[in-house]
């Protein structure tokens, strides 16, 4: 994760120091060289069996490539690390970090002073993550200008054998020395940031990664008090995408900088009950005339720039600022915004405060999460209000 300080003692990747004091036989690991048939393979996904004797030369399989919306909701995907980590990992939180997709602030004690989405700070989900740059970006071995547009604010289901947590995911609450205590568990974790430290890197066989962010890992933000995640392993861990568990709750929009105008900004969304597929606002030409813009993506966020198509402006900033939003399902909702420029804060480092709660969210819910996901964290409830840090259209 960008920023991020993994303290989890992984022996096998290159780039860490250190040794796990126990291992799991039952984890999953890297399939073996293939048979010369296999089963199901498309572009986007194949099963283990397809895998090439080399990892390295399809570091994605037997996983999705990329953020596959369809595929990632219809196939298992697996944490491909292996002993100690076994697919997964923490992130210590409360430490300085600076997430892809800038969703928490840069300073944290926990899950509610992070400032981030109610998903999270109203204990609807689990934790934030940082997923494998396999699965969190466009699909390609490099860096492209998509890379977050899906997997940021996407919502997964994770099953994984791994400590319990306080709610707040300060404590820890089993024996981190004692996997045999470790439940089961079954969680819906949002996806706040990418995760790509050496996630292309094979042992010279092709059978070991030597990365921490090989195809399927997801790491775990949390917010120890004692900022030790160490022997924390998250053990057999799999996962597939979810229509996150905010149908109740409105869509937010957050905007990069107070500087932000009617010639340039950068939006966030946060809290989608499924990701967008394309982001619009209302454009008004200099014949008066009103049109509505695609924005593209980035790591600060959906931006519009000003004069590209018809000498156009953001049409009635920032009074009545019009977003129209369409989602994976096609859905398409209209959001009529107020931007606070005469209260709005920078938040250091990060995004513009407060959020603007917009009064409208999608519908259609196509992949919803198991009923029993979050089992062992159902009586975590939301301890404070976020009324004094949203503007309520």
């Amino acid at each position: 994760m960008a920023f991020a300080l993994h303290l989890t003692f992984i022996s096998l990747v290159l780039a860490y120091s250190g040794s796990s004091t126990h291992s799991d036989s039952s984890a999953i690991s890297g399939p073996s060289a293939g048979p010369s048939t296999c089963g199901s393979c498309t572009d986007d996904h194949c099963d283990s069996s397809c895998c090439p004797t080399s990892r390295s030369d399809d570091p994605f399989c037997p996983n999705c490539r990329g953020a596959n919306w369809t595929c990632l909701t219809s196939q298992t995907q697996v944490g491909m690390g292996q002993s100690p980590a076994f697919g997964g990992t923490y992130n210590d939180f409360s430490l300085k970090n600076e997430g892809f997709c800038k969703m928490q602030q840069l300073y944290n004690n926990n899950r509610t002073d992070s400032l981030g989405p109610r998903l999270l700070t109203d204990y609807r989900i689990f934790a934030g993550v940082g997923l494998s740059q396999a699965q969190f970006g466009a699909g390609g071995l490099s860096d492209d200008p998509d890379d977050g547009k899906v997997a940021c604010g996407m919502c997964l289901e994770v099953t994984a054998k791994m400590v319990l947590w306080d709610c707040d995911l300060t404590v820890v609450h089993s024996d981190r020395f004692d996997n045999t205590t470790w439940p089961e568990q079954k969680v819906i974790v949002m996806v706040m940031d990418q995760c790509k430290d050496n996630w292309l890197r094979w042992s010279g066989d092709g059978q070991t990664p030597e990365g921490n962010c090989v195809s399927g890992h997801v790491d775990f933000d949390v917010y120890p008090l004692d900022h030790d995640v160490g022997h924390l392993q998250v053990h057999n861990l799999t996962w597939r995408a979810v229509d996150c568990p905010a149908a109740d709750l409105p869509i937010q929009f957050l905007f990069s900088s107070t500087t932000n105008s009617d010639f340039y900004f950068g939006v966030h969304i946060w809290d989608l009950l499924v990701p967008v597929a394309k982001v619009e606002v209302l454009a008004r030409c200099r014949n008066l005339t009103t049109v509505w813009k695609e924005l593209p993506f980035s790591a600060n966020g959906f931006w519009y720039q000003a004069q590209e198509i018809c000498e156009d402006l953001v049409n009635d900033w920032p009074a009545n600022v019009g977003f129209r939003l369409t989602s994976l399902y096609g859905e398409v909702v209209v959001a009529n915004i107020t931007v606070p420029t005469d209260s709005w804060v920078q938040n250091e480092e990060w995004l513009a405060f407060p959020p603007i709660v917009s009064g409208v969210q999608f519908t259609t819910s196509r992949n919803p999460p198991s009923a029993d996901a979050n089992a062992y964290y159902k009586h975590c409830k939301s301890n404070s209000s976020r009324s004094s840090r949203v503007q309520v259209q």
